[in-house]
């Protein structure tokens, strides 16, 4: 599977817990990271987030082989499913020297209404984006 949105991630002598790996929480931000460059870049300006927003609401993830201080890893990320209120995503740790896949995951995130609370169509701007940036979108 290819990936057109890759982000260096710097590991931090604070990410590291007691056994000398990336801690799994610590993973978790990687992760957020790397979704709000990818959604900056496909968007391609800033997110007026309090007007809308995709939000998480289901992550598989499977941890696959422990990160260390000493590794250099990147976050690659795809949306590979939009629907109507949601949109599919893939986001891989890799090892960047390597191309280990460290820790896989495969999310749901809703489009997200603030001000009502409530669920909403995926904007057609972003999905129109997206398309562009991914190329090959499963469209529900």
């Amino acid at each position: 599977m290819d990936f057109n949105h890759k982000k260096k991630i710097q590991i931090r002598f604070g990410d590291i817990d007691l056994m000398g790996h990336v801690n799994n929480g610590i993973q978790l931000s990687y992760l957020d990271l790397a979704r709000m460059d990818y959604l900056g870049q496909v968007f391609g300006q800033v997110i007026r987030w309090k007007d809308s927003a995709l939000i998480v609401a289901h992550l598989e993830i499977d941890y696959l082989s422990s990160i260390t201080l000493k590794d250099s890893v990147e976050v690659h990320t795809k949306i590979h499913k939009i629907g109507n209120k949601s949109v599919g995503l893939y986001q891989n740790i890799v090892d960047a020297v390597t191309g280990e896949i460290k820790t896989k995951t495969s999310q749901v995130m809703v489009a997200y209404n603030q001000e009502q609370g409530t669920s909403m169509s995926v904007p057609e701007t972003l999905k129109i984006r997206i398309r562009e940036f991914e190329r090959e979108v499963l469209i529900k």
